[in-house]
């Protein structure tokens, strides 16, 4: 299978398949949610746009990066949100990076969201569609240069492509990026001490993460994957 590994700034025309990669923390922050009960994720343009469908939406929570702000219910940390109960909730997500890629494809026949914690499965389901078709990795960070989110891309590539791969030495390279070392440091808002590590469990989770329109949202849901 033919991969293409590009930045957001980078992206041409509509894929064919598309996997957007956000490791620290969009994506992992995702998967959590959906751990914790969240039933389905809007992504969303703007915070203005997300307070807005929460405004409009009875029971619809909000979620952004950065430091906590006033109409949001939670920041985009797993370690903040491992805890939290969100049985059958819809959550409202925008974030400057993974979100932003979402968006940027979400008229390709298929996009998925990803990070380590899912990176198994979202290598099985494309494994599992039996096409040989190409797919575009979209690395969010860094205008396509975070090597956190390059390393995850990378790898889900090569699991795609059949074989044992070992992941220490992407999740290492990961370990050792640039946003690794800023949220260890707390130079980053809305953090956890654990948010690295968390980061950095793979294949915590056992589902995949599909974006797809419904109506006129960009929502994104688990698909349970064997």
């Amino acid at each position: 299978m033919e991969h293409h590994f590009v930045g957001i700034p980078e992206l041409t025309g509509v894929p064919r398949v598309a996997v957007v990669i956000d490791v620290m923390r969009a994506f992992t922050v995702a998967a959590w949610a959906f751990s914790r009960g969240v039933e389905r994720i809007v992504l969303a343009e703007t915070e203005s746009e997300a307070l807005a469908l929460k405004e409009s939406h009875p029971g619809w929570l909000a979620l952004k990066d950065g430091a906590p702000a006033a109409g949001f219910d939670a920041v985009n940390s797993p370690g903040l949100l491992r805890s939290r109960d969100f049985a059958g909730r819809t959550l409202v997500q925008k974030t400057t990076a993974g979100t932003v890629g979402a968006l940027a494809v979400a008229n390709a026949p298929l996009v998925l969201c990803a990070s380590f914690v899912v990176a198994g499965p979202t290598a099985r389901f494309l494994q599992a569609r039996g096409d040989s078709g190409p797919v575009t990795f979209v690395v969010t960070g860094e205008g396509g240069r975070a090597d956190e989110d390059l390393a995850c891309a990378e790898y889900i590539g090569r699991s795609v492509a059949g074989g044992d791969v070992e992941a220490d030495p992407y999740l290492q390279r990961a370990r050792n990026s640039g946003a690794a070392a800023d949220l260890a440091g707390g130079r980053r808002s809305g953090y956890h001490p654990d948010d690295v590590d968390l980061c950095l469990e793979i294949d915590r989770f056992s589902f995949a993460m599909v974006a797809r329109q419904e109506e006129s949202l960009t929502v994104l849901r688990p698909v349970a994957v064997p």
